[in-house]
């Protein structure tokens, strides 16, 4: 539905239609755009929106090796807050020497 829209609202190719962008022979891909914009606050409500939202990524996690976006991140970041992150001595050195200072020992 939404190639439908966008292809033909923007007289764009078909995906099948559309030349590769990796490959110089051919022509140009012809693609289109297509930007939809919805107000959620104009449907059931910014509030109502945010709780389904909420509600899917939970019923998503809960469901054993799904993964989102920035989780594995966020999840070494708490890590590294606390427990710190190990760094070999000779690395050490060298950014204490980058920054003027001496290795303690």
């Amino acid at each position: 539905m939404v190639e439908l829209l966008v292809t033909t609202l923007a007289g764009a190719q078909f995906g099948a239609e559309a030349d590769s962008f990796f490959v110089d022979a051919g022509n140009r891909p012809r693609i289109g755009q297509l930007f939809l914009v919805l107000d959620p606050g104009a449907f059931a409500g910014s509030q109502v929106y945010g709780e389904r939202v909420e509600a899917l990524l939970q019923a998503m996690l809960d469901d054993t090796g799904t993964r989102v976006p920035g989780a594995r991140r966020y999840a070494l970041q708490a890590e590294a807050q606390d427990h710190g992150i190990e760094i070999p001595e000779a690395q050490l050195a060298e950014l204490l020497s980058l920054a003027g200072e001496e290795v303690k020992a």
